[in-house]
């Protein structure tokens, strides 16, 4: 108080400091208050979200594995199929509350939102139609027309058109919550997790014994021993203020680039023995069933990105040789392990080579659109409020957490 009052004197300022500084301190200290309210709300709901999730996602998992031993000719890939359809719907589900909570924080507006899907959906309803018409003049067999009036098609292909527009709509606001689920569930175990795995890593180089827990993050991090981990820092950067086609751009090429990677893995493994066309199709269609699970392995990478989290400098002499030697045997046992997939497999899967190429696209292009929506939701939602509670979280610890640079 002494403090202040020199401070009023030195600016000529002849207001009572007790009456000033009460007054201008109250905003700074309701500020905070209200942002350590907002965040401890936001974890309460995590908790929630997780809980209610977490009974969902066991149930998908339980009912298709006791029917596995309980009912007869049910298969593992139904069992698989079976929970991989049951996370869908745990998504759908929590998608909605999960929603309703952050629906005000989107940084895209709900009413533009709503405009791109009706957009895609009258996209979508003209393509049928082309189709049906077509089918109509090439195959009338299928498409029998003749036997209306020309007053009867013109109600019924309105009635048509409407059905169709209506049933895309609903199509893709069940595959938008189903993202806002698949994210929001991604983005409360990051905000509960991460400030944890920051610290775990800070502390790696004092730990004299490593233990299983810090290899592992040794590991996940590919942290050289070389550093020091007592550095690590975060500059998170500012508030994205707008989403653009840039920034989409590397989250969606990382899920398109894992997709592939799946894809080929997946149905050139040898220890699948079938390869006729329908089980191509039936593996195609779980991985891409299973695709809004990817961004649980890529979109991490991005908030750690917005963090801004780094090691710097190196505390000890680091080995070329060393380097070298471990980056030519990672190389080498990826693409040997990809050769003999490829090599043990084209030979079967060449009977069924056209549906495997249909397939594939299909699969490929379905990912790019889960891909965009996830990325989006992830930066229309969450990675603001993510990333401030993370950087909140870690202030005071050994985490040093520098001030804001402007996104670049």
């Amino acid at each position: 108080m002494e403090l202040f009052r020199q401070i009023l004197e030195t600016e000529g300022v002849s207001i009572h400091p007790e009456i000033a500084y009460p007054v201008l301190m109250e905003p700074t200290v309701h500020r905070t208050s209200t942002a350590n309210e907002t965040v401890s709300l936001r974890r309460r709901f995590d908790k929630k979200i997780l809980l209610v999730f977490a009974l969902l996602a066991s149930i998908s998992i339980l009912i298709p594995c006791a029917s596995y031993f309980l009912v007869e000719d049910f298969s593992g890939f139904e069992v698989v199929s079976a929970i991989v359809g049951g996370l869908t719907v745990s998504f759908l589900i929590v998608g909605i509350p999960i929603y309703v909570h952050y629906r005000s924080s989107g940084i895209v507006s709900r009413r533009g939102i709503l405009r791109w899907m009706a957009v895609f959906s009258a996209c979508a309803t003209t393509i049928i139609v082309i189709f049906i018409g077509i089918a109509a003049v090439y195959y009338p067999d299928l498409v029998q027309l003749g036997i209306f009036t020309a007053g009867e098609l013109v109600v019924a292909g309105v009635a048509i058109v409407i059905a169709l527009f209506v049933v895309f709509l609903f199509f893709c606001l069940a595959l938008y919550l189903a993202a806002i689920g698949a994210v929001g569930v991604l983005s409360a175990i990051e905000r509960l997790f991460t400030p944890r795995v920051m610290k775990e890593v800070a502390r790696l180089s004092g730990n004299i014994k490593l233990s299983l827990i810090d290899r592992a993050i040794r590991w996940l991090f590919d942290i050289p021993d070389v550093l020091d981990t007592k550095t690590l820092s975060l500059s998170p950067t500012e508030s994205r203020r707008g989403i653009t086609l840039s920034d989409l751009r590397a989250p969606v090429f990382w899920q398109l680039l894992f997709g592939f990677v799946m894809g080929i893995y997946v149905s050139f493994n040898p220890f699948v023995s079938d390869r006729s066309p329908a089980a191509l199709l039936n593996l195609f269609s779980l991985l891409t069933t299973a695709s809004l699970l990817f961004p649980f392995l890529i979109l991490p990478w991005f908030l750690l990105r917005k963090l801004g989290a780094s090691i710097s400098g190196q505390a000890k002499q680091f080995t070329l040789y060393n380097g070298l030697r471990s980056r030519m045997f990672q190389s080498y046992f990826a693409v040997g392990t990809l050769f003999i997939l490829v090599r043990v497999s084209v030979q079967e899967i060449a009977v069924a080579f056209e549906v495997y190429v249909v397939a594939f696209a299909t699969f490929m292009l379905v990912l790019l659109g889960s891909a965009l929506l996830s990325t989006f939701v992830y930066l229309n939602y969450f990675e603001n409020a993510l990333a401030e509670d993370i950087a909140k979280d870690l202030e005071g610890t050994e985490v040093r957490v520098i001030a804001r640079e402007p996104i670049g």
